[in-house]
């Protein structure tokens, strides 16, 4: 802690140096006056006030006041300028040896400098910003047919990959901000909501393959009023252990002094999974014909799996039967207005969505109140409260051999869905693995929670520099899991058992209690000054109980409650606590020079006893470069801001609570209790620390009409949290340590323009770009071994390459004389085995980013979104059991049509082989594809109605739209999505590997929004 205190003491002592006002100089006229707000005449400090030809300026003080001295007598052209108001212009004439009062009235304006951003414990304004921060307006995810905002967040950002890896709804969603910065821990970013970290992690215990959900979903979107993500460890270092993976800041609308108004919005819309998005697979006389050819090349005879010109032949297409189109709808309404005393925002929602899959969907209800109460002129509280039902139907898929949509690929086309009398058809009958319909009709499984989410602030203005912060806050989360799985669906282990019920009960909770400082010390009109510092307390607790049960007497009978027999029971609780403290200096010197410096210690009851406590410091330089004297020629045409910043962040976020302790467990020997050894203890393990350099530059050109946001950075995490391989004979295999680092690298750009800037009734056309390449590279492991991860285990770990690189033997062709695949002999020796596996490729993407367009004119408004991925692998798995040259049952893609059929075929699809001689089951590279892709993600045409109509349907600023979402993807990738990966949210290894997604669907809406 004496560290600690150390840093404190230097941080306040650099913020508060501020040298004394600079002394007028001697001249033969001055010019002196006021700034004040148009619209309420009240002081504007800090406003530059120049003369043209002059290279000196002055800045108001906090009576809105100026004064320059020295300058030459005549006629001089004067000018002011404070962000967030419009620039000023005045013509004088300065009387040698007299001072004239010259006075200035800004109006207000809104530019992107004056934007307010919210960076933890305060606001600032994008002006004073000199780390890494992108900003999310509410509107733009509003109206949106996703569950979650971390969804909508995919595009909008530079810097923030967002992977949706499969399309069902409510899905956990991949989010990543400047890379993967951990292995062990969490790569998710920290949510805060309000000043309230959110409980963003799965707490569902069903094990439906790899579809997770996360405690994300529960915001409805259109309450949100901003979203600002902090990038850069300058800027999350406020948040400390938990900054490593970024920190998104949400701020959700809040009551104004106004008359009550209520805003209204609902739209309804369809999806479908478009016949062209589907896979290409095999009709049911084309897999008879290319089985039997598998068969018979491998000595099984002739028609050994029928006659493929049967006039009574089959021909199911399994996607059709599973895929249906689904309904999509959402309702919202809001009360927002006040008085000077209280404001007040109320809001409700609800939101429904059918999955384009049999047996799948979501919905969920919301409400919130956020009250403001100015209880006197110093004293101010502040309270928010989110209450929220969530439903999730869910349906088994995603990196699972017996899943719905599993089923509907690997399902034989040859074999009707339903038998002669009615009934489903089952593997005996033909299929090679259980009904999909049949399992989306009887199996049901539901994940159901209820949430509140709140806090109470209060702010007391102990003087005019000094204001004392409180806040508490909570997050509590009950989830219920119900399963069922039918003996009605043949073929599967439940009908053997006479079905099987599971279900699961999970309280999470989160309290969260917090005081802060803030201190605004008036050193002299060029400084401005601000500090913060407090400390924090979090609790954090969650209970689960789970039970299975298999013999019922009845399908109508679903509970445990009712089975013959318990199979599994378990229960318990597990928590964590955190104990903070931090602070934080911003400084500006003349609206030119700034500079930000902070600190947070974290005490976690997740490391031991020797490692317990990190500090987490940060500092940022910020220069408004055109600011200068020197600059003042490019300074008339727009702003130049140059920023640095460096930083250290943490990553407490492990999935054992109790790793630093040696514990045990029960192990009991048939009836008779016992307990043995779960792991060793480790007392000395410490905090995952990723150090990190921002540079970068604003440059806002022509009155903000162009604007260039651009930053390069370099950050590598040390101390990663990885197992160890120890002796099997000490009881243990592994032990938990600090034995890695890991880096990445990238350059991120964002670009806005207002393209067409027209009259009041022409044609207006807004664009955002952005880009955003990251390098992410392996530095170290335990003695450099590499590790195998991913299904199948083709991807590595490794010294020198990217997380989960791909490492499999590196497939060259078809022998024309035999059919057979062609591997590269890496080390010649005659032989394909592991040890000819290379490095062909990575999950990750080199770059990727979003383009937004908006599109003005008269009462109509267009927007289209476009959102692109370039340079990622995909591990295409379902090609283990599809493109495997006949050694499964599993139909086929079309591909294999273009297989070797006999000497002299030129091709890349092997020679059918029913026993795998052929080489066409190896796992090689043959089986990963190209995932880039460029997608028209949303488009929506939005009408006005005029005054006339509004009125006499007694609204206000009502409007008509009609959208569509994912209606386009150009890629070469031949299945649903490129957006893909079947292991889920949770998983830092096992990345872009496609293993029966659920499909991504098409939606089309129209919407209706207004007020009262």
């Amino acid at each position: 802690m004496k560290q600690v205190h150390r840093w404190l003491l230097l941080t306040l002592t650099l913020a508060a140096l501020a040298p004394p006002p600079p002394l007028g100089a001697q001249g033969t006229a001055s010019v002196t006056g006021r700034v004040v707000d148009s619209a309420t005449a009240q002081p504007v400090s800090g406003a530059r006030v120049m003369v043209a030809g002059v290279a000196g300026t002055a800045l108001t003080d906090r009576d809105g006041r100026y004064l320059l001295q020295g300058l030459a007598a005549g006629p001089a052209r004067m000018s002011v300028q404070r962000i967030g108001f419009a620039p000023a212009e005045a013509n004088v004439t300065l009387i040698e040896g007299g001072t004239v009062t010259q006075d200035f009235a800004l109006a207000t304006a809104a530019t992107l400098l004056s934007e307010v951003v919210v960076t933890g414990y305060g606001t600032t304004t994008r002006e004073e910003i000199s780390g890494a921060v992108s900003s999310v307006r509410g509107e733009d995810l509003a109206n949106t047919p996703l569950a979650g905002i971390d969804a909508a967040l995919q595009g909008r950002a530079a810097g923030v990959q967002v992977i949706q890896n499969a399309g069902n709804p409510g899905a956990g969603i991949t989010v990543r901000i400047r890379g993967s910065a951990s292995i062990s821990a969490s790569n998710q970013p920290l949510y805060v909501i309000d000043g309230v970290p959110l409980l963003r992690d799965e707490f569902s215990q069903l094990g439906l393959g790899g579809q997770d959900i996360t405690g994300v979903t529960g915001l409805n979107p259109d309450e949100i009023e901003n979203i600002d993500i902090l990038k850069d460890a300058a800027s999350a270092a406020i948040y400390g252990s938990r900054a490593s993976n970024g920190v998104v800041m949400i701020t959700t609308k809040r009551g104004r002094a106004s008359p009550a108004q209520v805003h209204f919005g609902m739209y309804y819309g369809s999806q479908t999974v478009p016949s062209g998005n589907r896979w290409d697979l095999l009709t049911g006389s084309e897999y008879v014909e290319y089985m039997n050819e598998a068969a018979e090349n491998d000595g099984y005879g002739a028609q050994y799996f029928g006659d493929p010109n049967d006039p009574n032949l089959v021909n199911t297409d399994w996607q059709s039967i599973m895929f249906r189109t689904a309904p999509v709808s959402n309702l919202n309404a809001s009360v927002q207005g006040g008085s000077d005393r209280v404001q007040y925002f109320v809001s409700g929602s609800q939101f429904k969505q059918e999955g384009v899959v049999f047996g799948s969907g979501y919905d969920r209800q919301a409400a919130r109140v956020n009250v403001d109460v100015n209880a006197s002129a110093r004293l101010r509280f502040k309270t928010s409260l989110s209450l929220s039902r969530e439903s999730h139907q869910r349906v088994e898929n995603d990196d699972t051999i017996d899943g719905v949509v599993t089923n509907a690929i690997a399902g034989t086309p040859n074999v009707p869905v339903r038998n002669s009398d009615g009934t489903f058809t089952s593997p005996a009958d033909g299929l090679a693995y259980s009904n999909p319909l049949a399992i989306a009709t009887y199996d049901q499984a539901e994940s159901r929670s209820y949430r509140a989410f709140g806090n109470l602030e209060a702010a007391y203005q102990a003087s005019s520099v000094l204001t004392l912060n409180a806040r508490v806050g909570m997050d509590v989360l009950n989830l219920r899991d119900l399963r069922w799985l039918s003996p009605l669906v043949s073929g599967t282990y439940s009908a053997n058992v006479f079905g099987e019920s599971v279900i699961g009960n999970t309280t999470a909770n989160r309290y969260v209690v917090e005081g802060f400082v803030d201190v605004k010390p008036r050193l002299s009109p060029a400084w401005v000054v601000g500090l913060t510092g407090g400390a924090s307390v979090e609790w954090n607790g969650s209970e689960l109980d789970y039970l299975d049960g298999i013999g019922f007497s009845s399908d109508q009978f679903q509970y445990p409650g009712n089975a013959a027999t318990v199979t599994v029971y378990d229960g318990g609780w597990t928590g964590h606590n955190l104990v903070s403290f931090f602070t934080r200096a911003n400084a500006t010197w003349k609206d030119k020079y700034l500079f930000t410096g902070s600190l947070r210690a974290d005490g976690s009851s997740r490391f031991g006893d020797n490692n317990r406590y990190g500090v987490f410091p940060a500092v940022s330089l910020g220069w408004q470069l055109t600011r200068e004297p020197f600059m003042q020629g490019l300074a008339r045409h727009g702003d130049v801001k140059l920023r640095a910043s460096y930083g250290v962040t943490g990553n407490q976020d492990i999935a054992d609570n109790f790793a630093p302790l040696a514990r045990f467990s029960k192990a009991n020997y048939g009836a008779a209790p016992g307990i043995g050894q779960r792991n060793f203890g480790n007392p000395d393990l410490r905090w995952e620390q990723t150090h990190e350099l921002n540079v970068g530059f604003d440059l806002l050109l022509l009155n903000e009409r162009f604007t260039i946001l651009g930053d390069w950075y370099r950050k590598e995490t040390q101390d990663l949290l990885l197992d160890r391989p120890i002796s099997a004979t000490s009881g243990q295999t592994t032990v938990l340590q600090n034995i890695g680092n890991m880096e990445n690298k990238g350059f991120e750009l964002q670009l806005g323009a207002v393209i067409l800037k027209p009259s009041a009734k022409g044609l207006r056309w807004n664009a955002d770009f952005n880009i955003a390449w990251n390098h992410n590279k392996v530095l170290k492991l335990f003695e450099n071994q590499p590790i195998p991860v991913g299904g199948y285990d083709v991807g590595r770990i490794d010294v020198g390459h990217p997380l989960g690189a791909f490492y499999v033997l590196h497939f060259t062709g078809v022998d024309p004389a035999t059919g057979d695949a062609i591997f590269e002999d890496v080390n010649n020796d005659g032989s394909i085995n592991d040890d000819d596996r290379v490095y062909i490729g990575s999950p990750h993407p080199d770059y990727w980013g979003g383009f937004t367009n908006q599109f003005t004119w008269g009462r109509f408004d267009l927007r289209a979104f476009l959102q692109f991925v370039q340079g990622q692998e995909i591990f295409n798995a379902i090609s283990v059991f599809a493109n495997d040259g006949g050694y499964y049952y599993d139909n086929k893609f079309k591909r294999a049509l273009q297989r070797w059929q006999q000497p002299g075929d030129v091709t890349d699809e092997p020679r059918a082989s029913f026993d795998g001689t052929s080489g066409a089951d190896l796992i090689s590279s043959r089986y990963f594809e190209d995932g880039s892709y460029v997608r028209l993600q949303d488009v929506t045409l939005r009408y006005n109605l005029p005054a006339s109509i509004s009125n006499a349907l007694r609204m206000k600023d009502a409007s008509l739209y009609v959208s569509g979402r994912n209606l386009h993807t150009w890629t070469k990738y031949s299945g649903y999505s490129p957006d893909v990966n079947s292991a889920g949210s949770s998983t830092n290894t096992e990345l872009s590997t496609e293993f029966y997604a659920y499909p991504s669907a098409r939606s089309f809406m129209i919407g209706l929004s207004g007020a009262f």
